[in-house]
């Protein structure tokens, strides 16, 4: 059975999450040579979007576009003639949504094509059957007690047991794993800001900022991007550094408020402008890659960073390049 040219999953992000890789592996089986373009609600533009659903592509016969956290776009109503439009042969569109009201108009706009899928978060007594289904799956054993501070420090969340169940497969274990291994090695479940971890690769502290990154549970397509403006803006002060550009026009230039500037100043006075446009170019270089399907983000986001964090002992690009030399002839 075909897939259907729309869907819109809403509710659960584990749930949701398991419907799309279905949808994913569904569309791959029909064309193998799928493309995929993965996108956030947030920074769409509406007018491009949908100018891509409506073309042809150059480079393959079959494209899935996938706009993740439909909840937060800024403008619902102008989003709602990208679901009402007829796109191009072979095109297919999933949007993913966490907990989108009814009233909504996008889901509206959706129920009304048949393609809004509800998935709500398990409640009650359905949270632990449903987390030792993921954990069966993984082939985890746990101890009751560890069983109940795995729910605990996960806060329940469904998504992030699937995270922490790949972490606790790992480990060699001759019975079930016991509390204590538990409380060592799961993170508590409390929201943690991606900002630490740009500061950290800002720095060129390696250790540093895999430590915040093993602490963040966004998108790792989404946290590659974030690097790319990180470092661009530290390019940008490395350049007006270097022209001397005075603190009020520099901000100016930048388009950030006095504070982050300064914290900006700081981490650019320890690179060269070579070294930050080396990794640059290479983060620019993934995310191609990414996009045409060759490299999963994950492994595009580890390969940056090790990257950035390699320029600054460096004079020369040759850090960033050697490093990511040395990781795609391993991949």
């Amino acid at each position: 059975m075909s897939e259907p040219i729309l869907r819109l999953f809403n509710g659960d992000p584990y749930r949701c999450e398991g419907a799309l890789a279905a949808r994913e592996a569904a569309l791959r089986a029909q064309d193998p040579n799928l493309e995929r373009h993965v996108h956030f609600a947030d920074e769409v533009q509406v007018g491009a979007l949908e100018l891509d659903l409506t073309s042809l592509s150059l480079f393959s016969l079959t494209r899935h576009f996938v706009v993740r956290r439909v909840e937060k776009v800024r403008a619902p109503k102008a989003f709602v003639p990208i679901l009402e439009e007829e796109y191009a042969e072979g095109t297919y569109l999933t949007l993913l949504a966490i907990d989108l009201r009814a009233t909504h108009p996008i889901a509206r706009a959706a129920k009304a094509r048949d393609a809004l899928v509800s998935l709500p978060a398990p409640r009650g007594n359905a949270v632990p059957g449903s987390a030792k289904e993921i954990l069966s799956e993984r082939g985890v054993s746990l101890t009751e007690p560890a069983f109940r501070e795995l729910l605990h420090r996960c806060g329940n969340d469904l998504l992030t047991i699937a995270q922490e169940a790949e972490k606790l497969c790992s480990l060699a274990s001759d019975g079930p794993i016991n509390e204590e291994t538990v409380e060592r090695t799961v993170f508590p479940s409390a929201e943690r800001t991606v900002y630490p971890f740009y500061d950290r690769l800002g720095e060129a502290d390696l250790n540093g900022a895999l430590t915040e990154l093993r602490g963040l549970r966004e998108d790792p397509g989404r946290i590659l991007g974030g690097v790319l403006r990180h470092l661009t803006r530290l390019a940008m002060v490395r350049l007006l550094l270097d022209r001397k550009t005075a603190r009020t026009e520099m901000a100016a230039s930048v388009g950030v408020q006095e504070w982050l500037l300064r914290r900006l100043i700081g981490q650019a006075q320890q690179r060269s402008l070579i070294e930050l446009a080396s990794a640059l170019r290479l983060g620019v270089d993934l995310d191609r890659e990414i996009k045409s399907g060759l490299v999963r983000p994950a492994d595009a986001l580890i390969e940056l960073v090790l990257a950035a964090t390699d320029a600054s002992r460096t004079t020369s690009d040759a850090g960033p390049r050697a490093t990511a030399f040395a990781l795609r002839t391993r991949r």
